[in-house]
């Protein structure tokens, strides 16, 4: 059975390492860049400052943080939670966390 592993990590150093990591794994995923609530309404709150500058216009506001999703099989899932869990010394050195959830039904080729 396939499941869905969500990560989602602050933009740091070591999420760029846990990516290139798992990539030599031969894990493949998806990769979206993210914003929590509260960092999103500070960010508008600053874009009010920033009114008269063109600074607004070509940020990406989605920048805090990083989202990881990935189906994989219940062996490989191991895995990769192991390794995820070795790079972010469990959530300590970059704050984050992650979840899996079983696929009723899946078609592609991941």
């Amino acid at each position: 059975m396939k499941h869905l592993l969500f990560v989602i990590l602050e933009n740091k150093p070591a999420t760029r390492d846990l990516i290139h990591e798992l990539s030599k794994r031969g894990v493949n995923g998806t990769i979206l860049s993210s914003s929590s609530v509260h960092n999103f309404i500070l960010d508008e709150e600053d874009d009010v400052l920033d009114f008269f500058s063109l600074t607004h216009i070509s940020e990406n506001k989605f920048v805090h943080n990083t989202t990881l999703y990935f189906i994989l099989e219940q062996e490989k899932m191991q895995e990769v939670q192991q390794i995820i869990r070795e790079i972010t010394k469990n959530f300590t050195k970059v704050k984050g966390g992650m979840f899996k959830t079983p696929i009723e039904s899946f078609e592609g080729s991941f």
